[in-house]
């Protein structure tokens, strides 16, 4: 784990605390620093005590290292009691969340919300879903996490920098928990960095290789990449960074993955809008399928990718959308000699899939997205990648 996660550990053993850590300060120590609600919000985020069985905590799946989402080499993140027990869904990155608003729709279409399918309405919305989630922390109730937060060494600095009440109760204490994990996220700098070699190039100090530069144009011509259509890559009227993202939904129609525990079972389907986490929308068989568009910032840390971790490589993902219909084979399973396009929707709602560009294409026909456009891509997309060891940069371009 990275050591900004660890870093405010030691204020356990600030004057408040020095009875619970058993220590004692000598005159040639430096005086501890106050807890703040960034320090005390960092801890919480890593505190594995907060799950049932004592051994996750929400850095255990949204880590540093990896943008704040799964850790390298895991599939999909496995919890519950016996932290054998696996999603059906990847950890999405935290990152460049901050314009994100609640879940809505706009001239009919989706948009915002939290996680995959956009059920939490703000970041501290989205805090309990793993609190409570049998397949992840898997506290039975708000009552049990309560008394998990009571016993924290720390925990009259959570209560006095969060603004308990002298007797909280266990819904109050929750409530600020949901709080303090919305905090650390909206006031740690690495949240929102804005300092990759795409934001230098915007800020005119860095420029782009002849590849990185041809993935660029790919990526915002309309007649072959599309991306921008969904990623968003200009900058704001005021001169917002783009965030890659429009905080839109699309059914791109991903193949199912075997490796996924739950799709063992043939009538299990993970729509996302429509179902199963989602259940006021179930009603909405046209949203089936549909997931949110995430944020391509640091997209090259975030293997494997798409909401069921389908996709093992950053090429591979990018192939995806160039040959899904061209080649359909190459991405689903063939039963008689046919092959099961969208195999992760139930048949009748296959027709929800996204058909505009770069999809929509018939086998035979000529490639919009050549093999070169697919590397050219991928060398674009890894100019968003943060620089973790520079400073911050500015959220607007600079003139």
């Amino acid at each position: 784990m990275d050591m900004r996660i660890l870093k405010p550990v030691w204020l356990l053993c600030a004057a408040t605390l020095l009875s619970a850590c058993g220590g004692q300060t000598t005159s040639t120590e430096p005086a501890p620093a106050a807890p703040t609600q960034l320090s005390v919000a960092t801890a919480l985020f890593a505190e594995k005590s907060l799950s049932a069985n004592g051994q996750m905590a929400c850095a255990s799946c949204h880590t540093d290292e990896n943008a704040h989402a799964d850790a390298t080499g895991t599939l999909l993140p496995l919890g519950g009691l016996s932290m054998t027990v696996q999603g059906f869904r990847s950890s999405p990155t935290l990152l460049y969340l901050e314009a994100n608003k609640a879940f809505r729709f706009e001239e009919g279409q989706p948009v915002g919300g939290f996680t995959w399918d956009g059920r939490a309405n703000s970041r501290a919305e989205q805090a309990a879903g793993p609190l409570l989630d049998s397949a992840e922390m898997a506290n039975v109730s708000v009552e049990a996490v309560a008394a998990k937060v009571r016993q924290l060494p720390y925990f009259n600095d959570f209560a006095s920098v969060f603004g308990l009440p002298a007797q909280p109760s266990d819904a109050q204490i929750f409530e600020h928990l949901q709080t303090a994990l919305q905090t650390y996220q909206e006031k740690d700098l690495d949240y929102l960095l804005f300092n990759s070699k795409f934001d230098r190039y915007l800020d005119g100090s860095a420029t782009l290789s002849v590849q990185e530069a041809r993935g660029l144009g790919v990526f915002n011509d309309a007649d072959k990449g599309n991306c921008a259509s969904c990623h968003t890559s200009q900058t704001g009227r005021q001169g917002e960074r783009p965030l890659f993202t429009n905080f839109s939904y699309a059914a791109l129609g991903l193949p199912r993955n075997p490796q996924i525990q739950a799709n063992a079972d043939a009538r299990f389907f993970d729509m996302g809008l429509c179902g199963p986490k989602r259940t006021d929308l179930s009603a909405r068989t046209d949203l089936c399928g549909q997931f949110k568009v995430p944020t391509l910032r640091n997209i090259e840390l975030t293997a494997p990718y798409f909401h069921n971790g389908s996709v093992a490589t950053l090429t591979e993902a990018v192939a995806f959308y160039a040959t899904r219909d061209l080649q359909p084979e190459r991405w689903y399973p063939s039963v008689n000699g046919v092959v099961q396009r969208f195999n992760d929707l139930p048949a009748p709602l296959r027709v929800n899939v996204l058909m505009s560009r770069p999809f929509g294409q018939r086998p035979g026909e000529t490639p919009l997205l050549s093999q070169v456009d697919v590397a050219d891509l991928v060398a674009f997309l890894k100019t968003l990648t943060d620089d973790r060891t520079a400073a911050p940069g500015s959220p607007l371009v600079k003139k």
